[in-house]
């Protein structure tokens, strides 16, 4: 049954200290709490890393904020720092145009450029919504007055409509919530929240600004600024059961949930920001395995996972922190903690009431639970609550831990030593938890700059909207007061983001029909790529002796690519990046030759950094030989990542054609083939595709048939297994097709 009541919380932090020396399946055991988090750090990333890379993302933010029409914030999981499978990237786009209001503004009507909405809570809309009043309802953005709706004498505006609206905008997007969810470049979901900002602390929320708190967490420093940002508001209304509609009388995309269309949810995700930001590790990785728990173990059963969400998980460890002291919040304790989160919910679920941390009258339960599934969901988690700290084994990213765990009993006695008891098997295995030196911290520091780096994608084949970045990039580090670290992420940025356009410069050369114009962005193209062959030791390069091979000037070609090869010959050891695989690989020799010797980031980039070739569909930039790859990907915003191995070696081979060099081709393709036991799984079918172009260019007809037919057969078996990777979302079939020719042309 759903209770609203306001010392619920204590009550339960009063009967958990009470309990808190009985025996229980949850250690509060050291050794437990650090060889976990040591599992912890491989399954959900290391809290300090996860620090270095939202801080990146937060500068790379700026960039897209130098607008007084729209702000992009990042939220989810990963503007968290999270880097586990299934963490969300999600966006809210902030109407900035838009001025909310809670009185009426007395020149609001001879300055009707400006919308304006008048926030309300009447009597009947639940904590936590409000209704927005249109006082400019004839304004000339349209995200507004289509919006609007007259009801009796007042102008509302329909949130229903304003999400319509925005999801029309965004025609390959569907709704999913308050959010427009469509594809990243990446082939990942992305819900896409479109909102209006109020510069104002609301006065529902006045209690948790006043709010005591025996603990001091968060800090008033922390609370003053939080409550000078003001919140969002969203478009989505609040939720009654109806009736009419039972589980067995639902039709297809129909819910069983009524939604107010002119109600609005007030949001808090950028408070929320500011509180994630201030935990210490304990209390990230706290949250990062009510995450792994949520997605890997309570989602088996269909009930708990359409009723549970991450964001309920994260407002259990708001609470937790702010009623508990600071001194449990060490790595020491790390089980106890959870314990402490896990009871938390399984006594909201049985009083029926989860409270939002910023309203607490806000029961987030109603709209989203029943009270069936309140206690049925109670009876599953507490049944894996019974089975304490080993419940985490059952999740499959602590596999290794489980597997270590069995093993080590395996080898426990009556009269073994020093550990003669089953239960205690944790205490056979060795933690790694506090033996970091420094510079496999700064080698992980600047894997995290790389790879992040490369995150956060502007429209690739838009000139202008590249152009303007780079200039906010300018400005931003003229004016801005950045330390050394925030100047080399917007440097690094910039290089990257004139690789882009020079791409962009290069299309468009091919479609100008004035050969002034050509020639104009052609230059401008060559003279970016140039200055971008620094960024990195592979993709620049490569990229530029791309160009040159398309261009016809083989000699300028292999110049480049010997260039990365003389690079790799010197084998000092680098960070090899890819869009393909989520983990990066660091070569040993990097930690050796680049850390703790005082190389700053743009200097270890250009000598010992690699990415993928990459190929955007909107503007390939590729040998013919190879460009239907390109061709039949299917979306025009993805984009074809290859190994940049094998891509330098095919490219060689087809400069070396043209030469008429036969003898030298055919030495490389010696290597190339050689590759092959070096390569990703992922990444065979392409190199599979090189060797057979490389054996059509020999004469060699069979052994492309052949090297075809392995292509089209590793390609199908990602597409079977890998559906959501963009680059294999394309027809396979026309592999085998071509193989069919091929079989045409050979003497038989």
């Amino acid at each position: 049954m759903y209770q609203n009541t306001e010392v619920v919380s204590y009550i339960f932090l009063i009967v958990f200290f009470l309990n808190e020396g009985r025996d229980t399946a949850w250690l509060d055991d050291s050794h437990l709490s650090f060889l976990i988090a040591d599992t912890l750090v491989i399954a959900i990333g290391d809290p300090d890393l996860q620090r270095v890379r939202r801080h990146i993302m937060d500068v790379l933010d700026k960039l897209h904020r130098h607008n007084d029409q729209m702000e992009v914030i990042r939220s989810g999981g990963a503007a968290e720092g999270f880097r586990m499978r299934g963490s969300d990237v999600d966006q809210m786009y902030v109407d900035k145009k838009t001025k909310v209001v809670t009185e009426i503004p007395k020149d609001v009507v001879k300055n009707l450029k400006i919308p304006v909405v008048r926030l309300i809570r009447p009597p009947d809309v639940p904590p936590g919504y409000i209704k927005l009043i249109v006082l400019t309802p004839d304004t000339p953005w349209a995200h507004i007055r289509e919006g609007t709706q007259r009801v009796f004498d007042e102008y509302l505006l329909s949130s229903e409509a304003f999400l319509k609206w925005h999801q029309k905008m965004h025609k390959t997007g569907v709704r999913h919530g308050p959010c427009v969810m469509q594809k990243t470049q990446f082939g990942i979901d992305q819900d896409i929240a479109f909102c209006l900002e109020f510069k104002s602390w609301p006065e529902s929320a006045n209690e948790w600004i006043n709010r005591h708190r025996l603990y001091e967490w968060p800090s008033k420093q922390l609370i003053n600024k939080i409550k000078s940002k003001g919140c969002h508001i969203m478009a989505i209304g609040s939720k009654t059961l109806n009736a009419e509609k039972t589980s067995c009388k639902l039709k297809g995309g129909e819910s069983m949930w009524m939604e107010d269309p002119f109600q609005w949810r007030l949001s808090f995700s950028m408070a929320e920001k500011y509180l994630v930001y201030e935990f210490n590790n304990t209390q990230f990785l706290v949250y990062g395995i009510l995450k792994l728990l949520n997605q890997e173990l309570f989602s088996k059963d269909t009930v708990v996972k359409n009723c549970i969400c991450s964001y309920f998980l994260k407002t259990i460890l708001f609470w937790a922190i702010e009623e508990t002291p600071s001194e449990y919040w060490k790595p020491e304790r790390l089980i106890f903690c959870v314990d402490i989160c896990f009871q938390k919910l399984i006594e909201w679920l049985e009083n029926g009431f989860c409270p939002n941390y910023f309203i607490r009258e806000n029961n987030m339960f109603l709209g989203k639970v029943q009270e069936w599934e309140l206690g049925y969901i109670s009876k599953q988690l507490s049944d894996i609550y019974q089975e304490g700290w080993r419940c985490l084994l059952r999740c499959p990213s602590l596999f290794h831990l489980k597997k270590a765990l069995e093993e080590a009993r395996l080898l426990i006695s009556p009269f073994s030593y020093p550990v003669s008891n089953p239960d205690e098997d944790f205490r056979t295995l060795k933690t790694n938890f506090r033996e970091r030196d420094s510079s496999h911290v700064e080698r992980d520091v600047d894997c995290a700059l790389f790879g992040e780096i490369t995150t956060v994608l502007s429209n690739a084949s838009n000139a202008d909207v590249l152009e303007q970045e780079l200039q906010n990039s300018l400005a931003l580090e003229i004016e801005g007061d950045f330390d050394r670290f925030d100047l080399e992420i917007l440097q690094l940025r910039r290089l990257h983001q004139l690789c882009q356009l020079a791409l962009v410069y290069l299309n468009i050369s091919l479609t100008q029909q004035r050969s002034r114009r050509r020639y104009q962005y052609l230059r401008r193209a060559f003279c970016y790529l140039h200055l971008v062959r620094f960024a990195d030791i592979s993709r620049g390069n490569l990229t530029l002796a791309t160009a040159y091979y398309c261009s016809g000037r083989l000699e300028s070609a292999i110049k480049y690519i010997k260039e990365y090869h003389d690079i790799l010959e010197k084998n000092l050891g680098c960070i090899n990046i890819s869009a393909r695989h989520s983990n990066s690989i660091i070569d040993p020799q990097y930690r050796t030759n680049f850390c703790g010797r005082g190389w700053s980031a743009m200097d270890k980039m250009s000598v010992a950094v690699s990415y993928d070739f990459t190929v955007y569909q909107q503007m390939p930039l590729i040998p013919l030989e190879i460009a239907l790859e390109a061709v039949m990907i299917k979306k025009r915003e993805y984009f074809l990542s290859i190994p940049p191995k094998p891509y330098s070696v095919f490219l060689e081979i087809l400069c070396y054609f043209y030469l008429g060099n036969l003898e030298r081709m055919s030495d490389l393709s010696v290597k190339l083939r050689g590759m092959l036991s070096q390569m990703h799984q992922d990444d065979l079918y392409l190199v599979y595709i090189m060797l057979a172009v490389t054996s059509m260019k020999m004469g060699k007809y069979e052994d492309a048939m052949r090297y075809y037919c392995l292509a089209h057969n590793n390609k199908r078996r990602l597409n079977m297994y890998h559906s959501n990777i963009p680059e294999w979302q394309s027809r396979t079939s026309v592999l085998f097709y071509i193989a069919q020719l091929l079989r045409s042309f050979m003497h038989i």
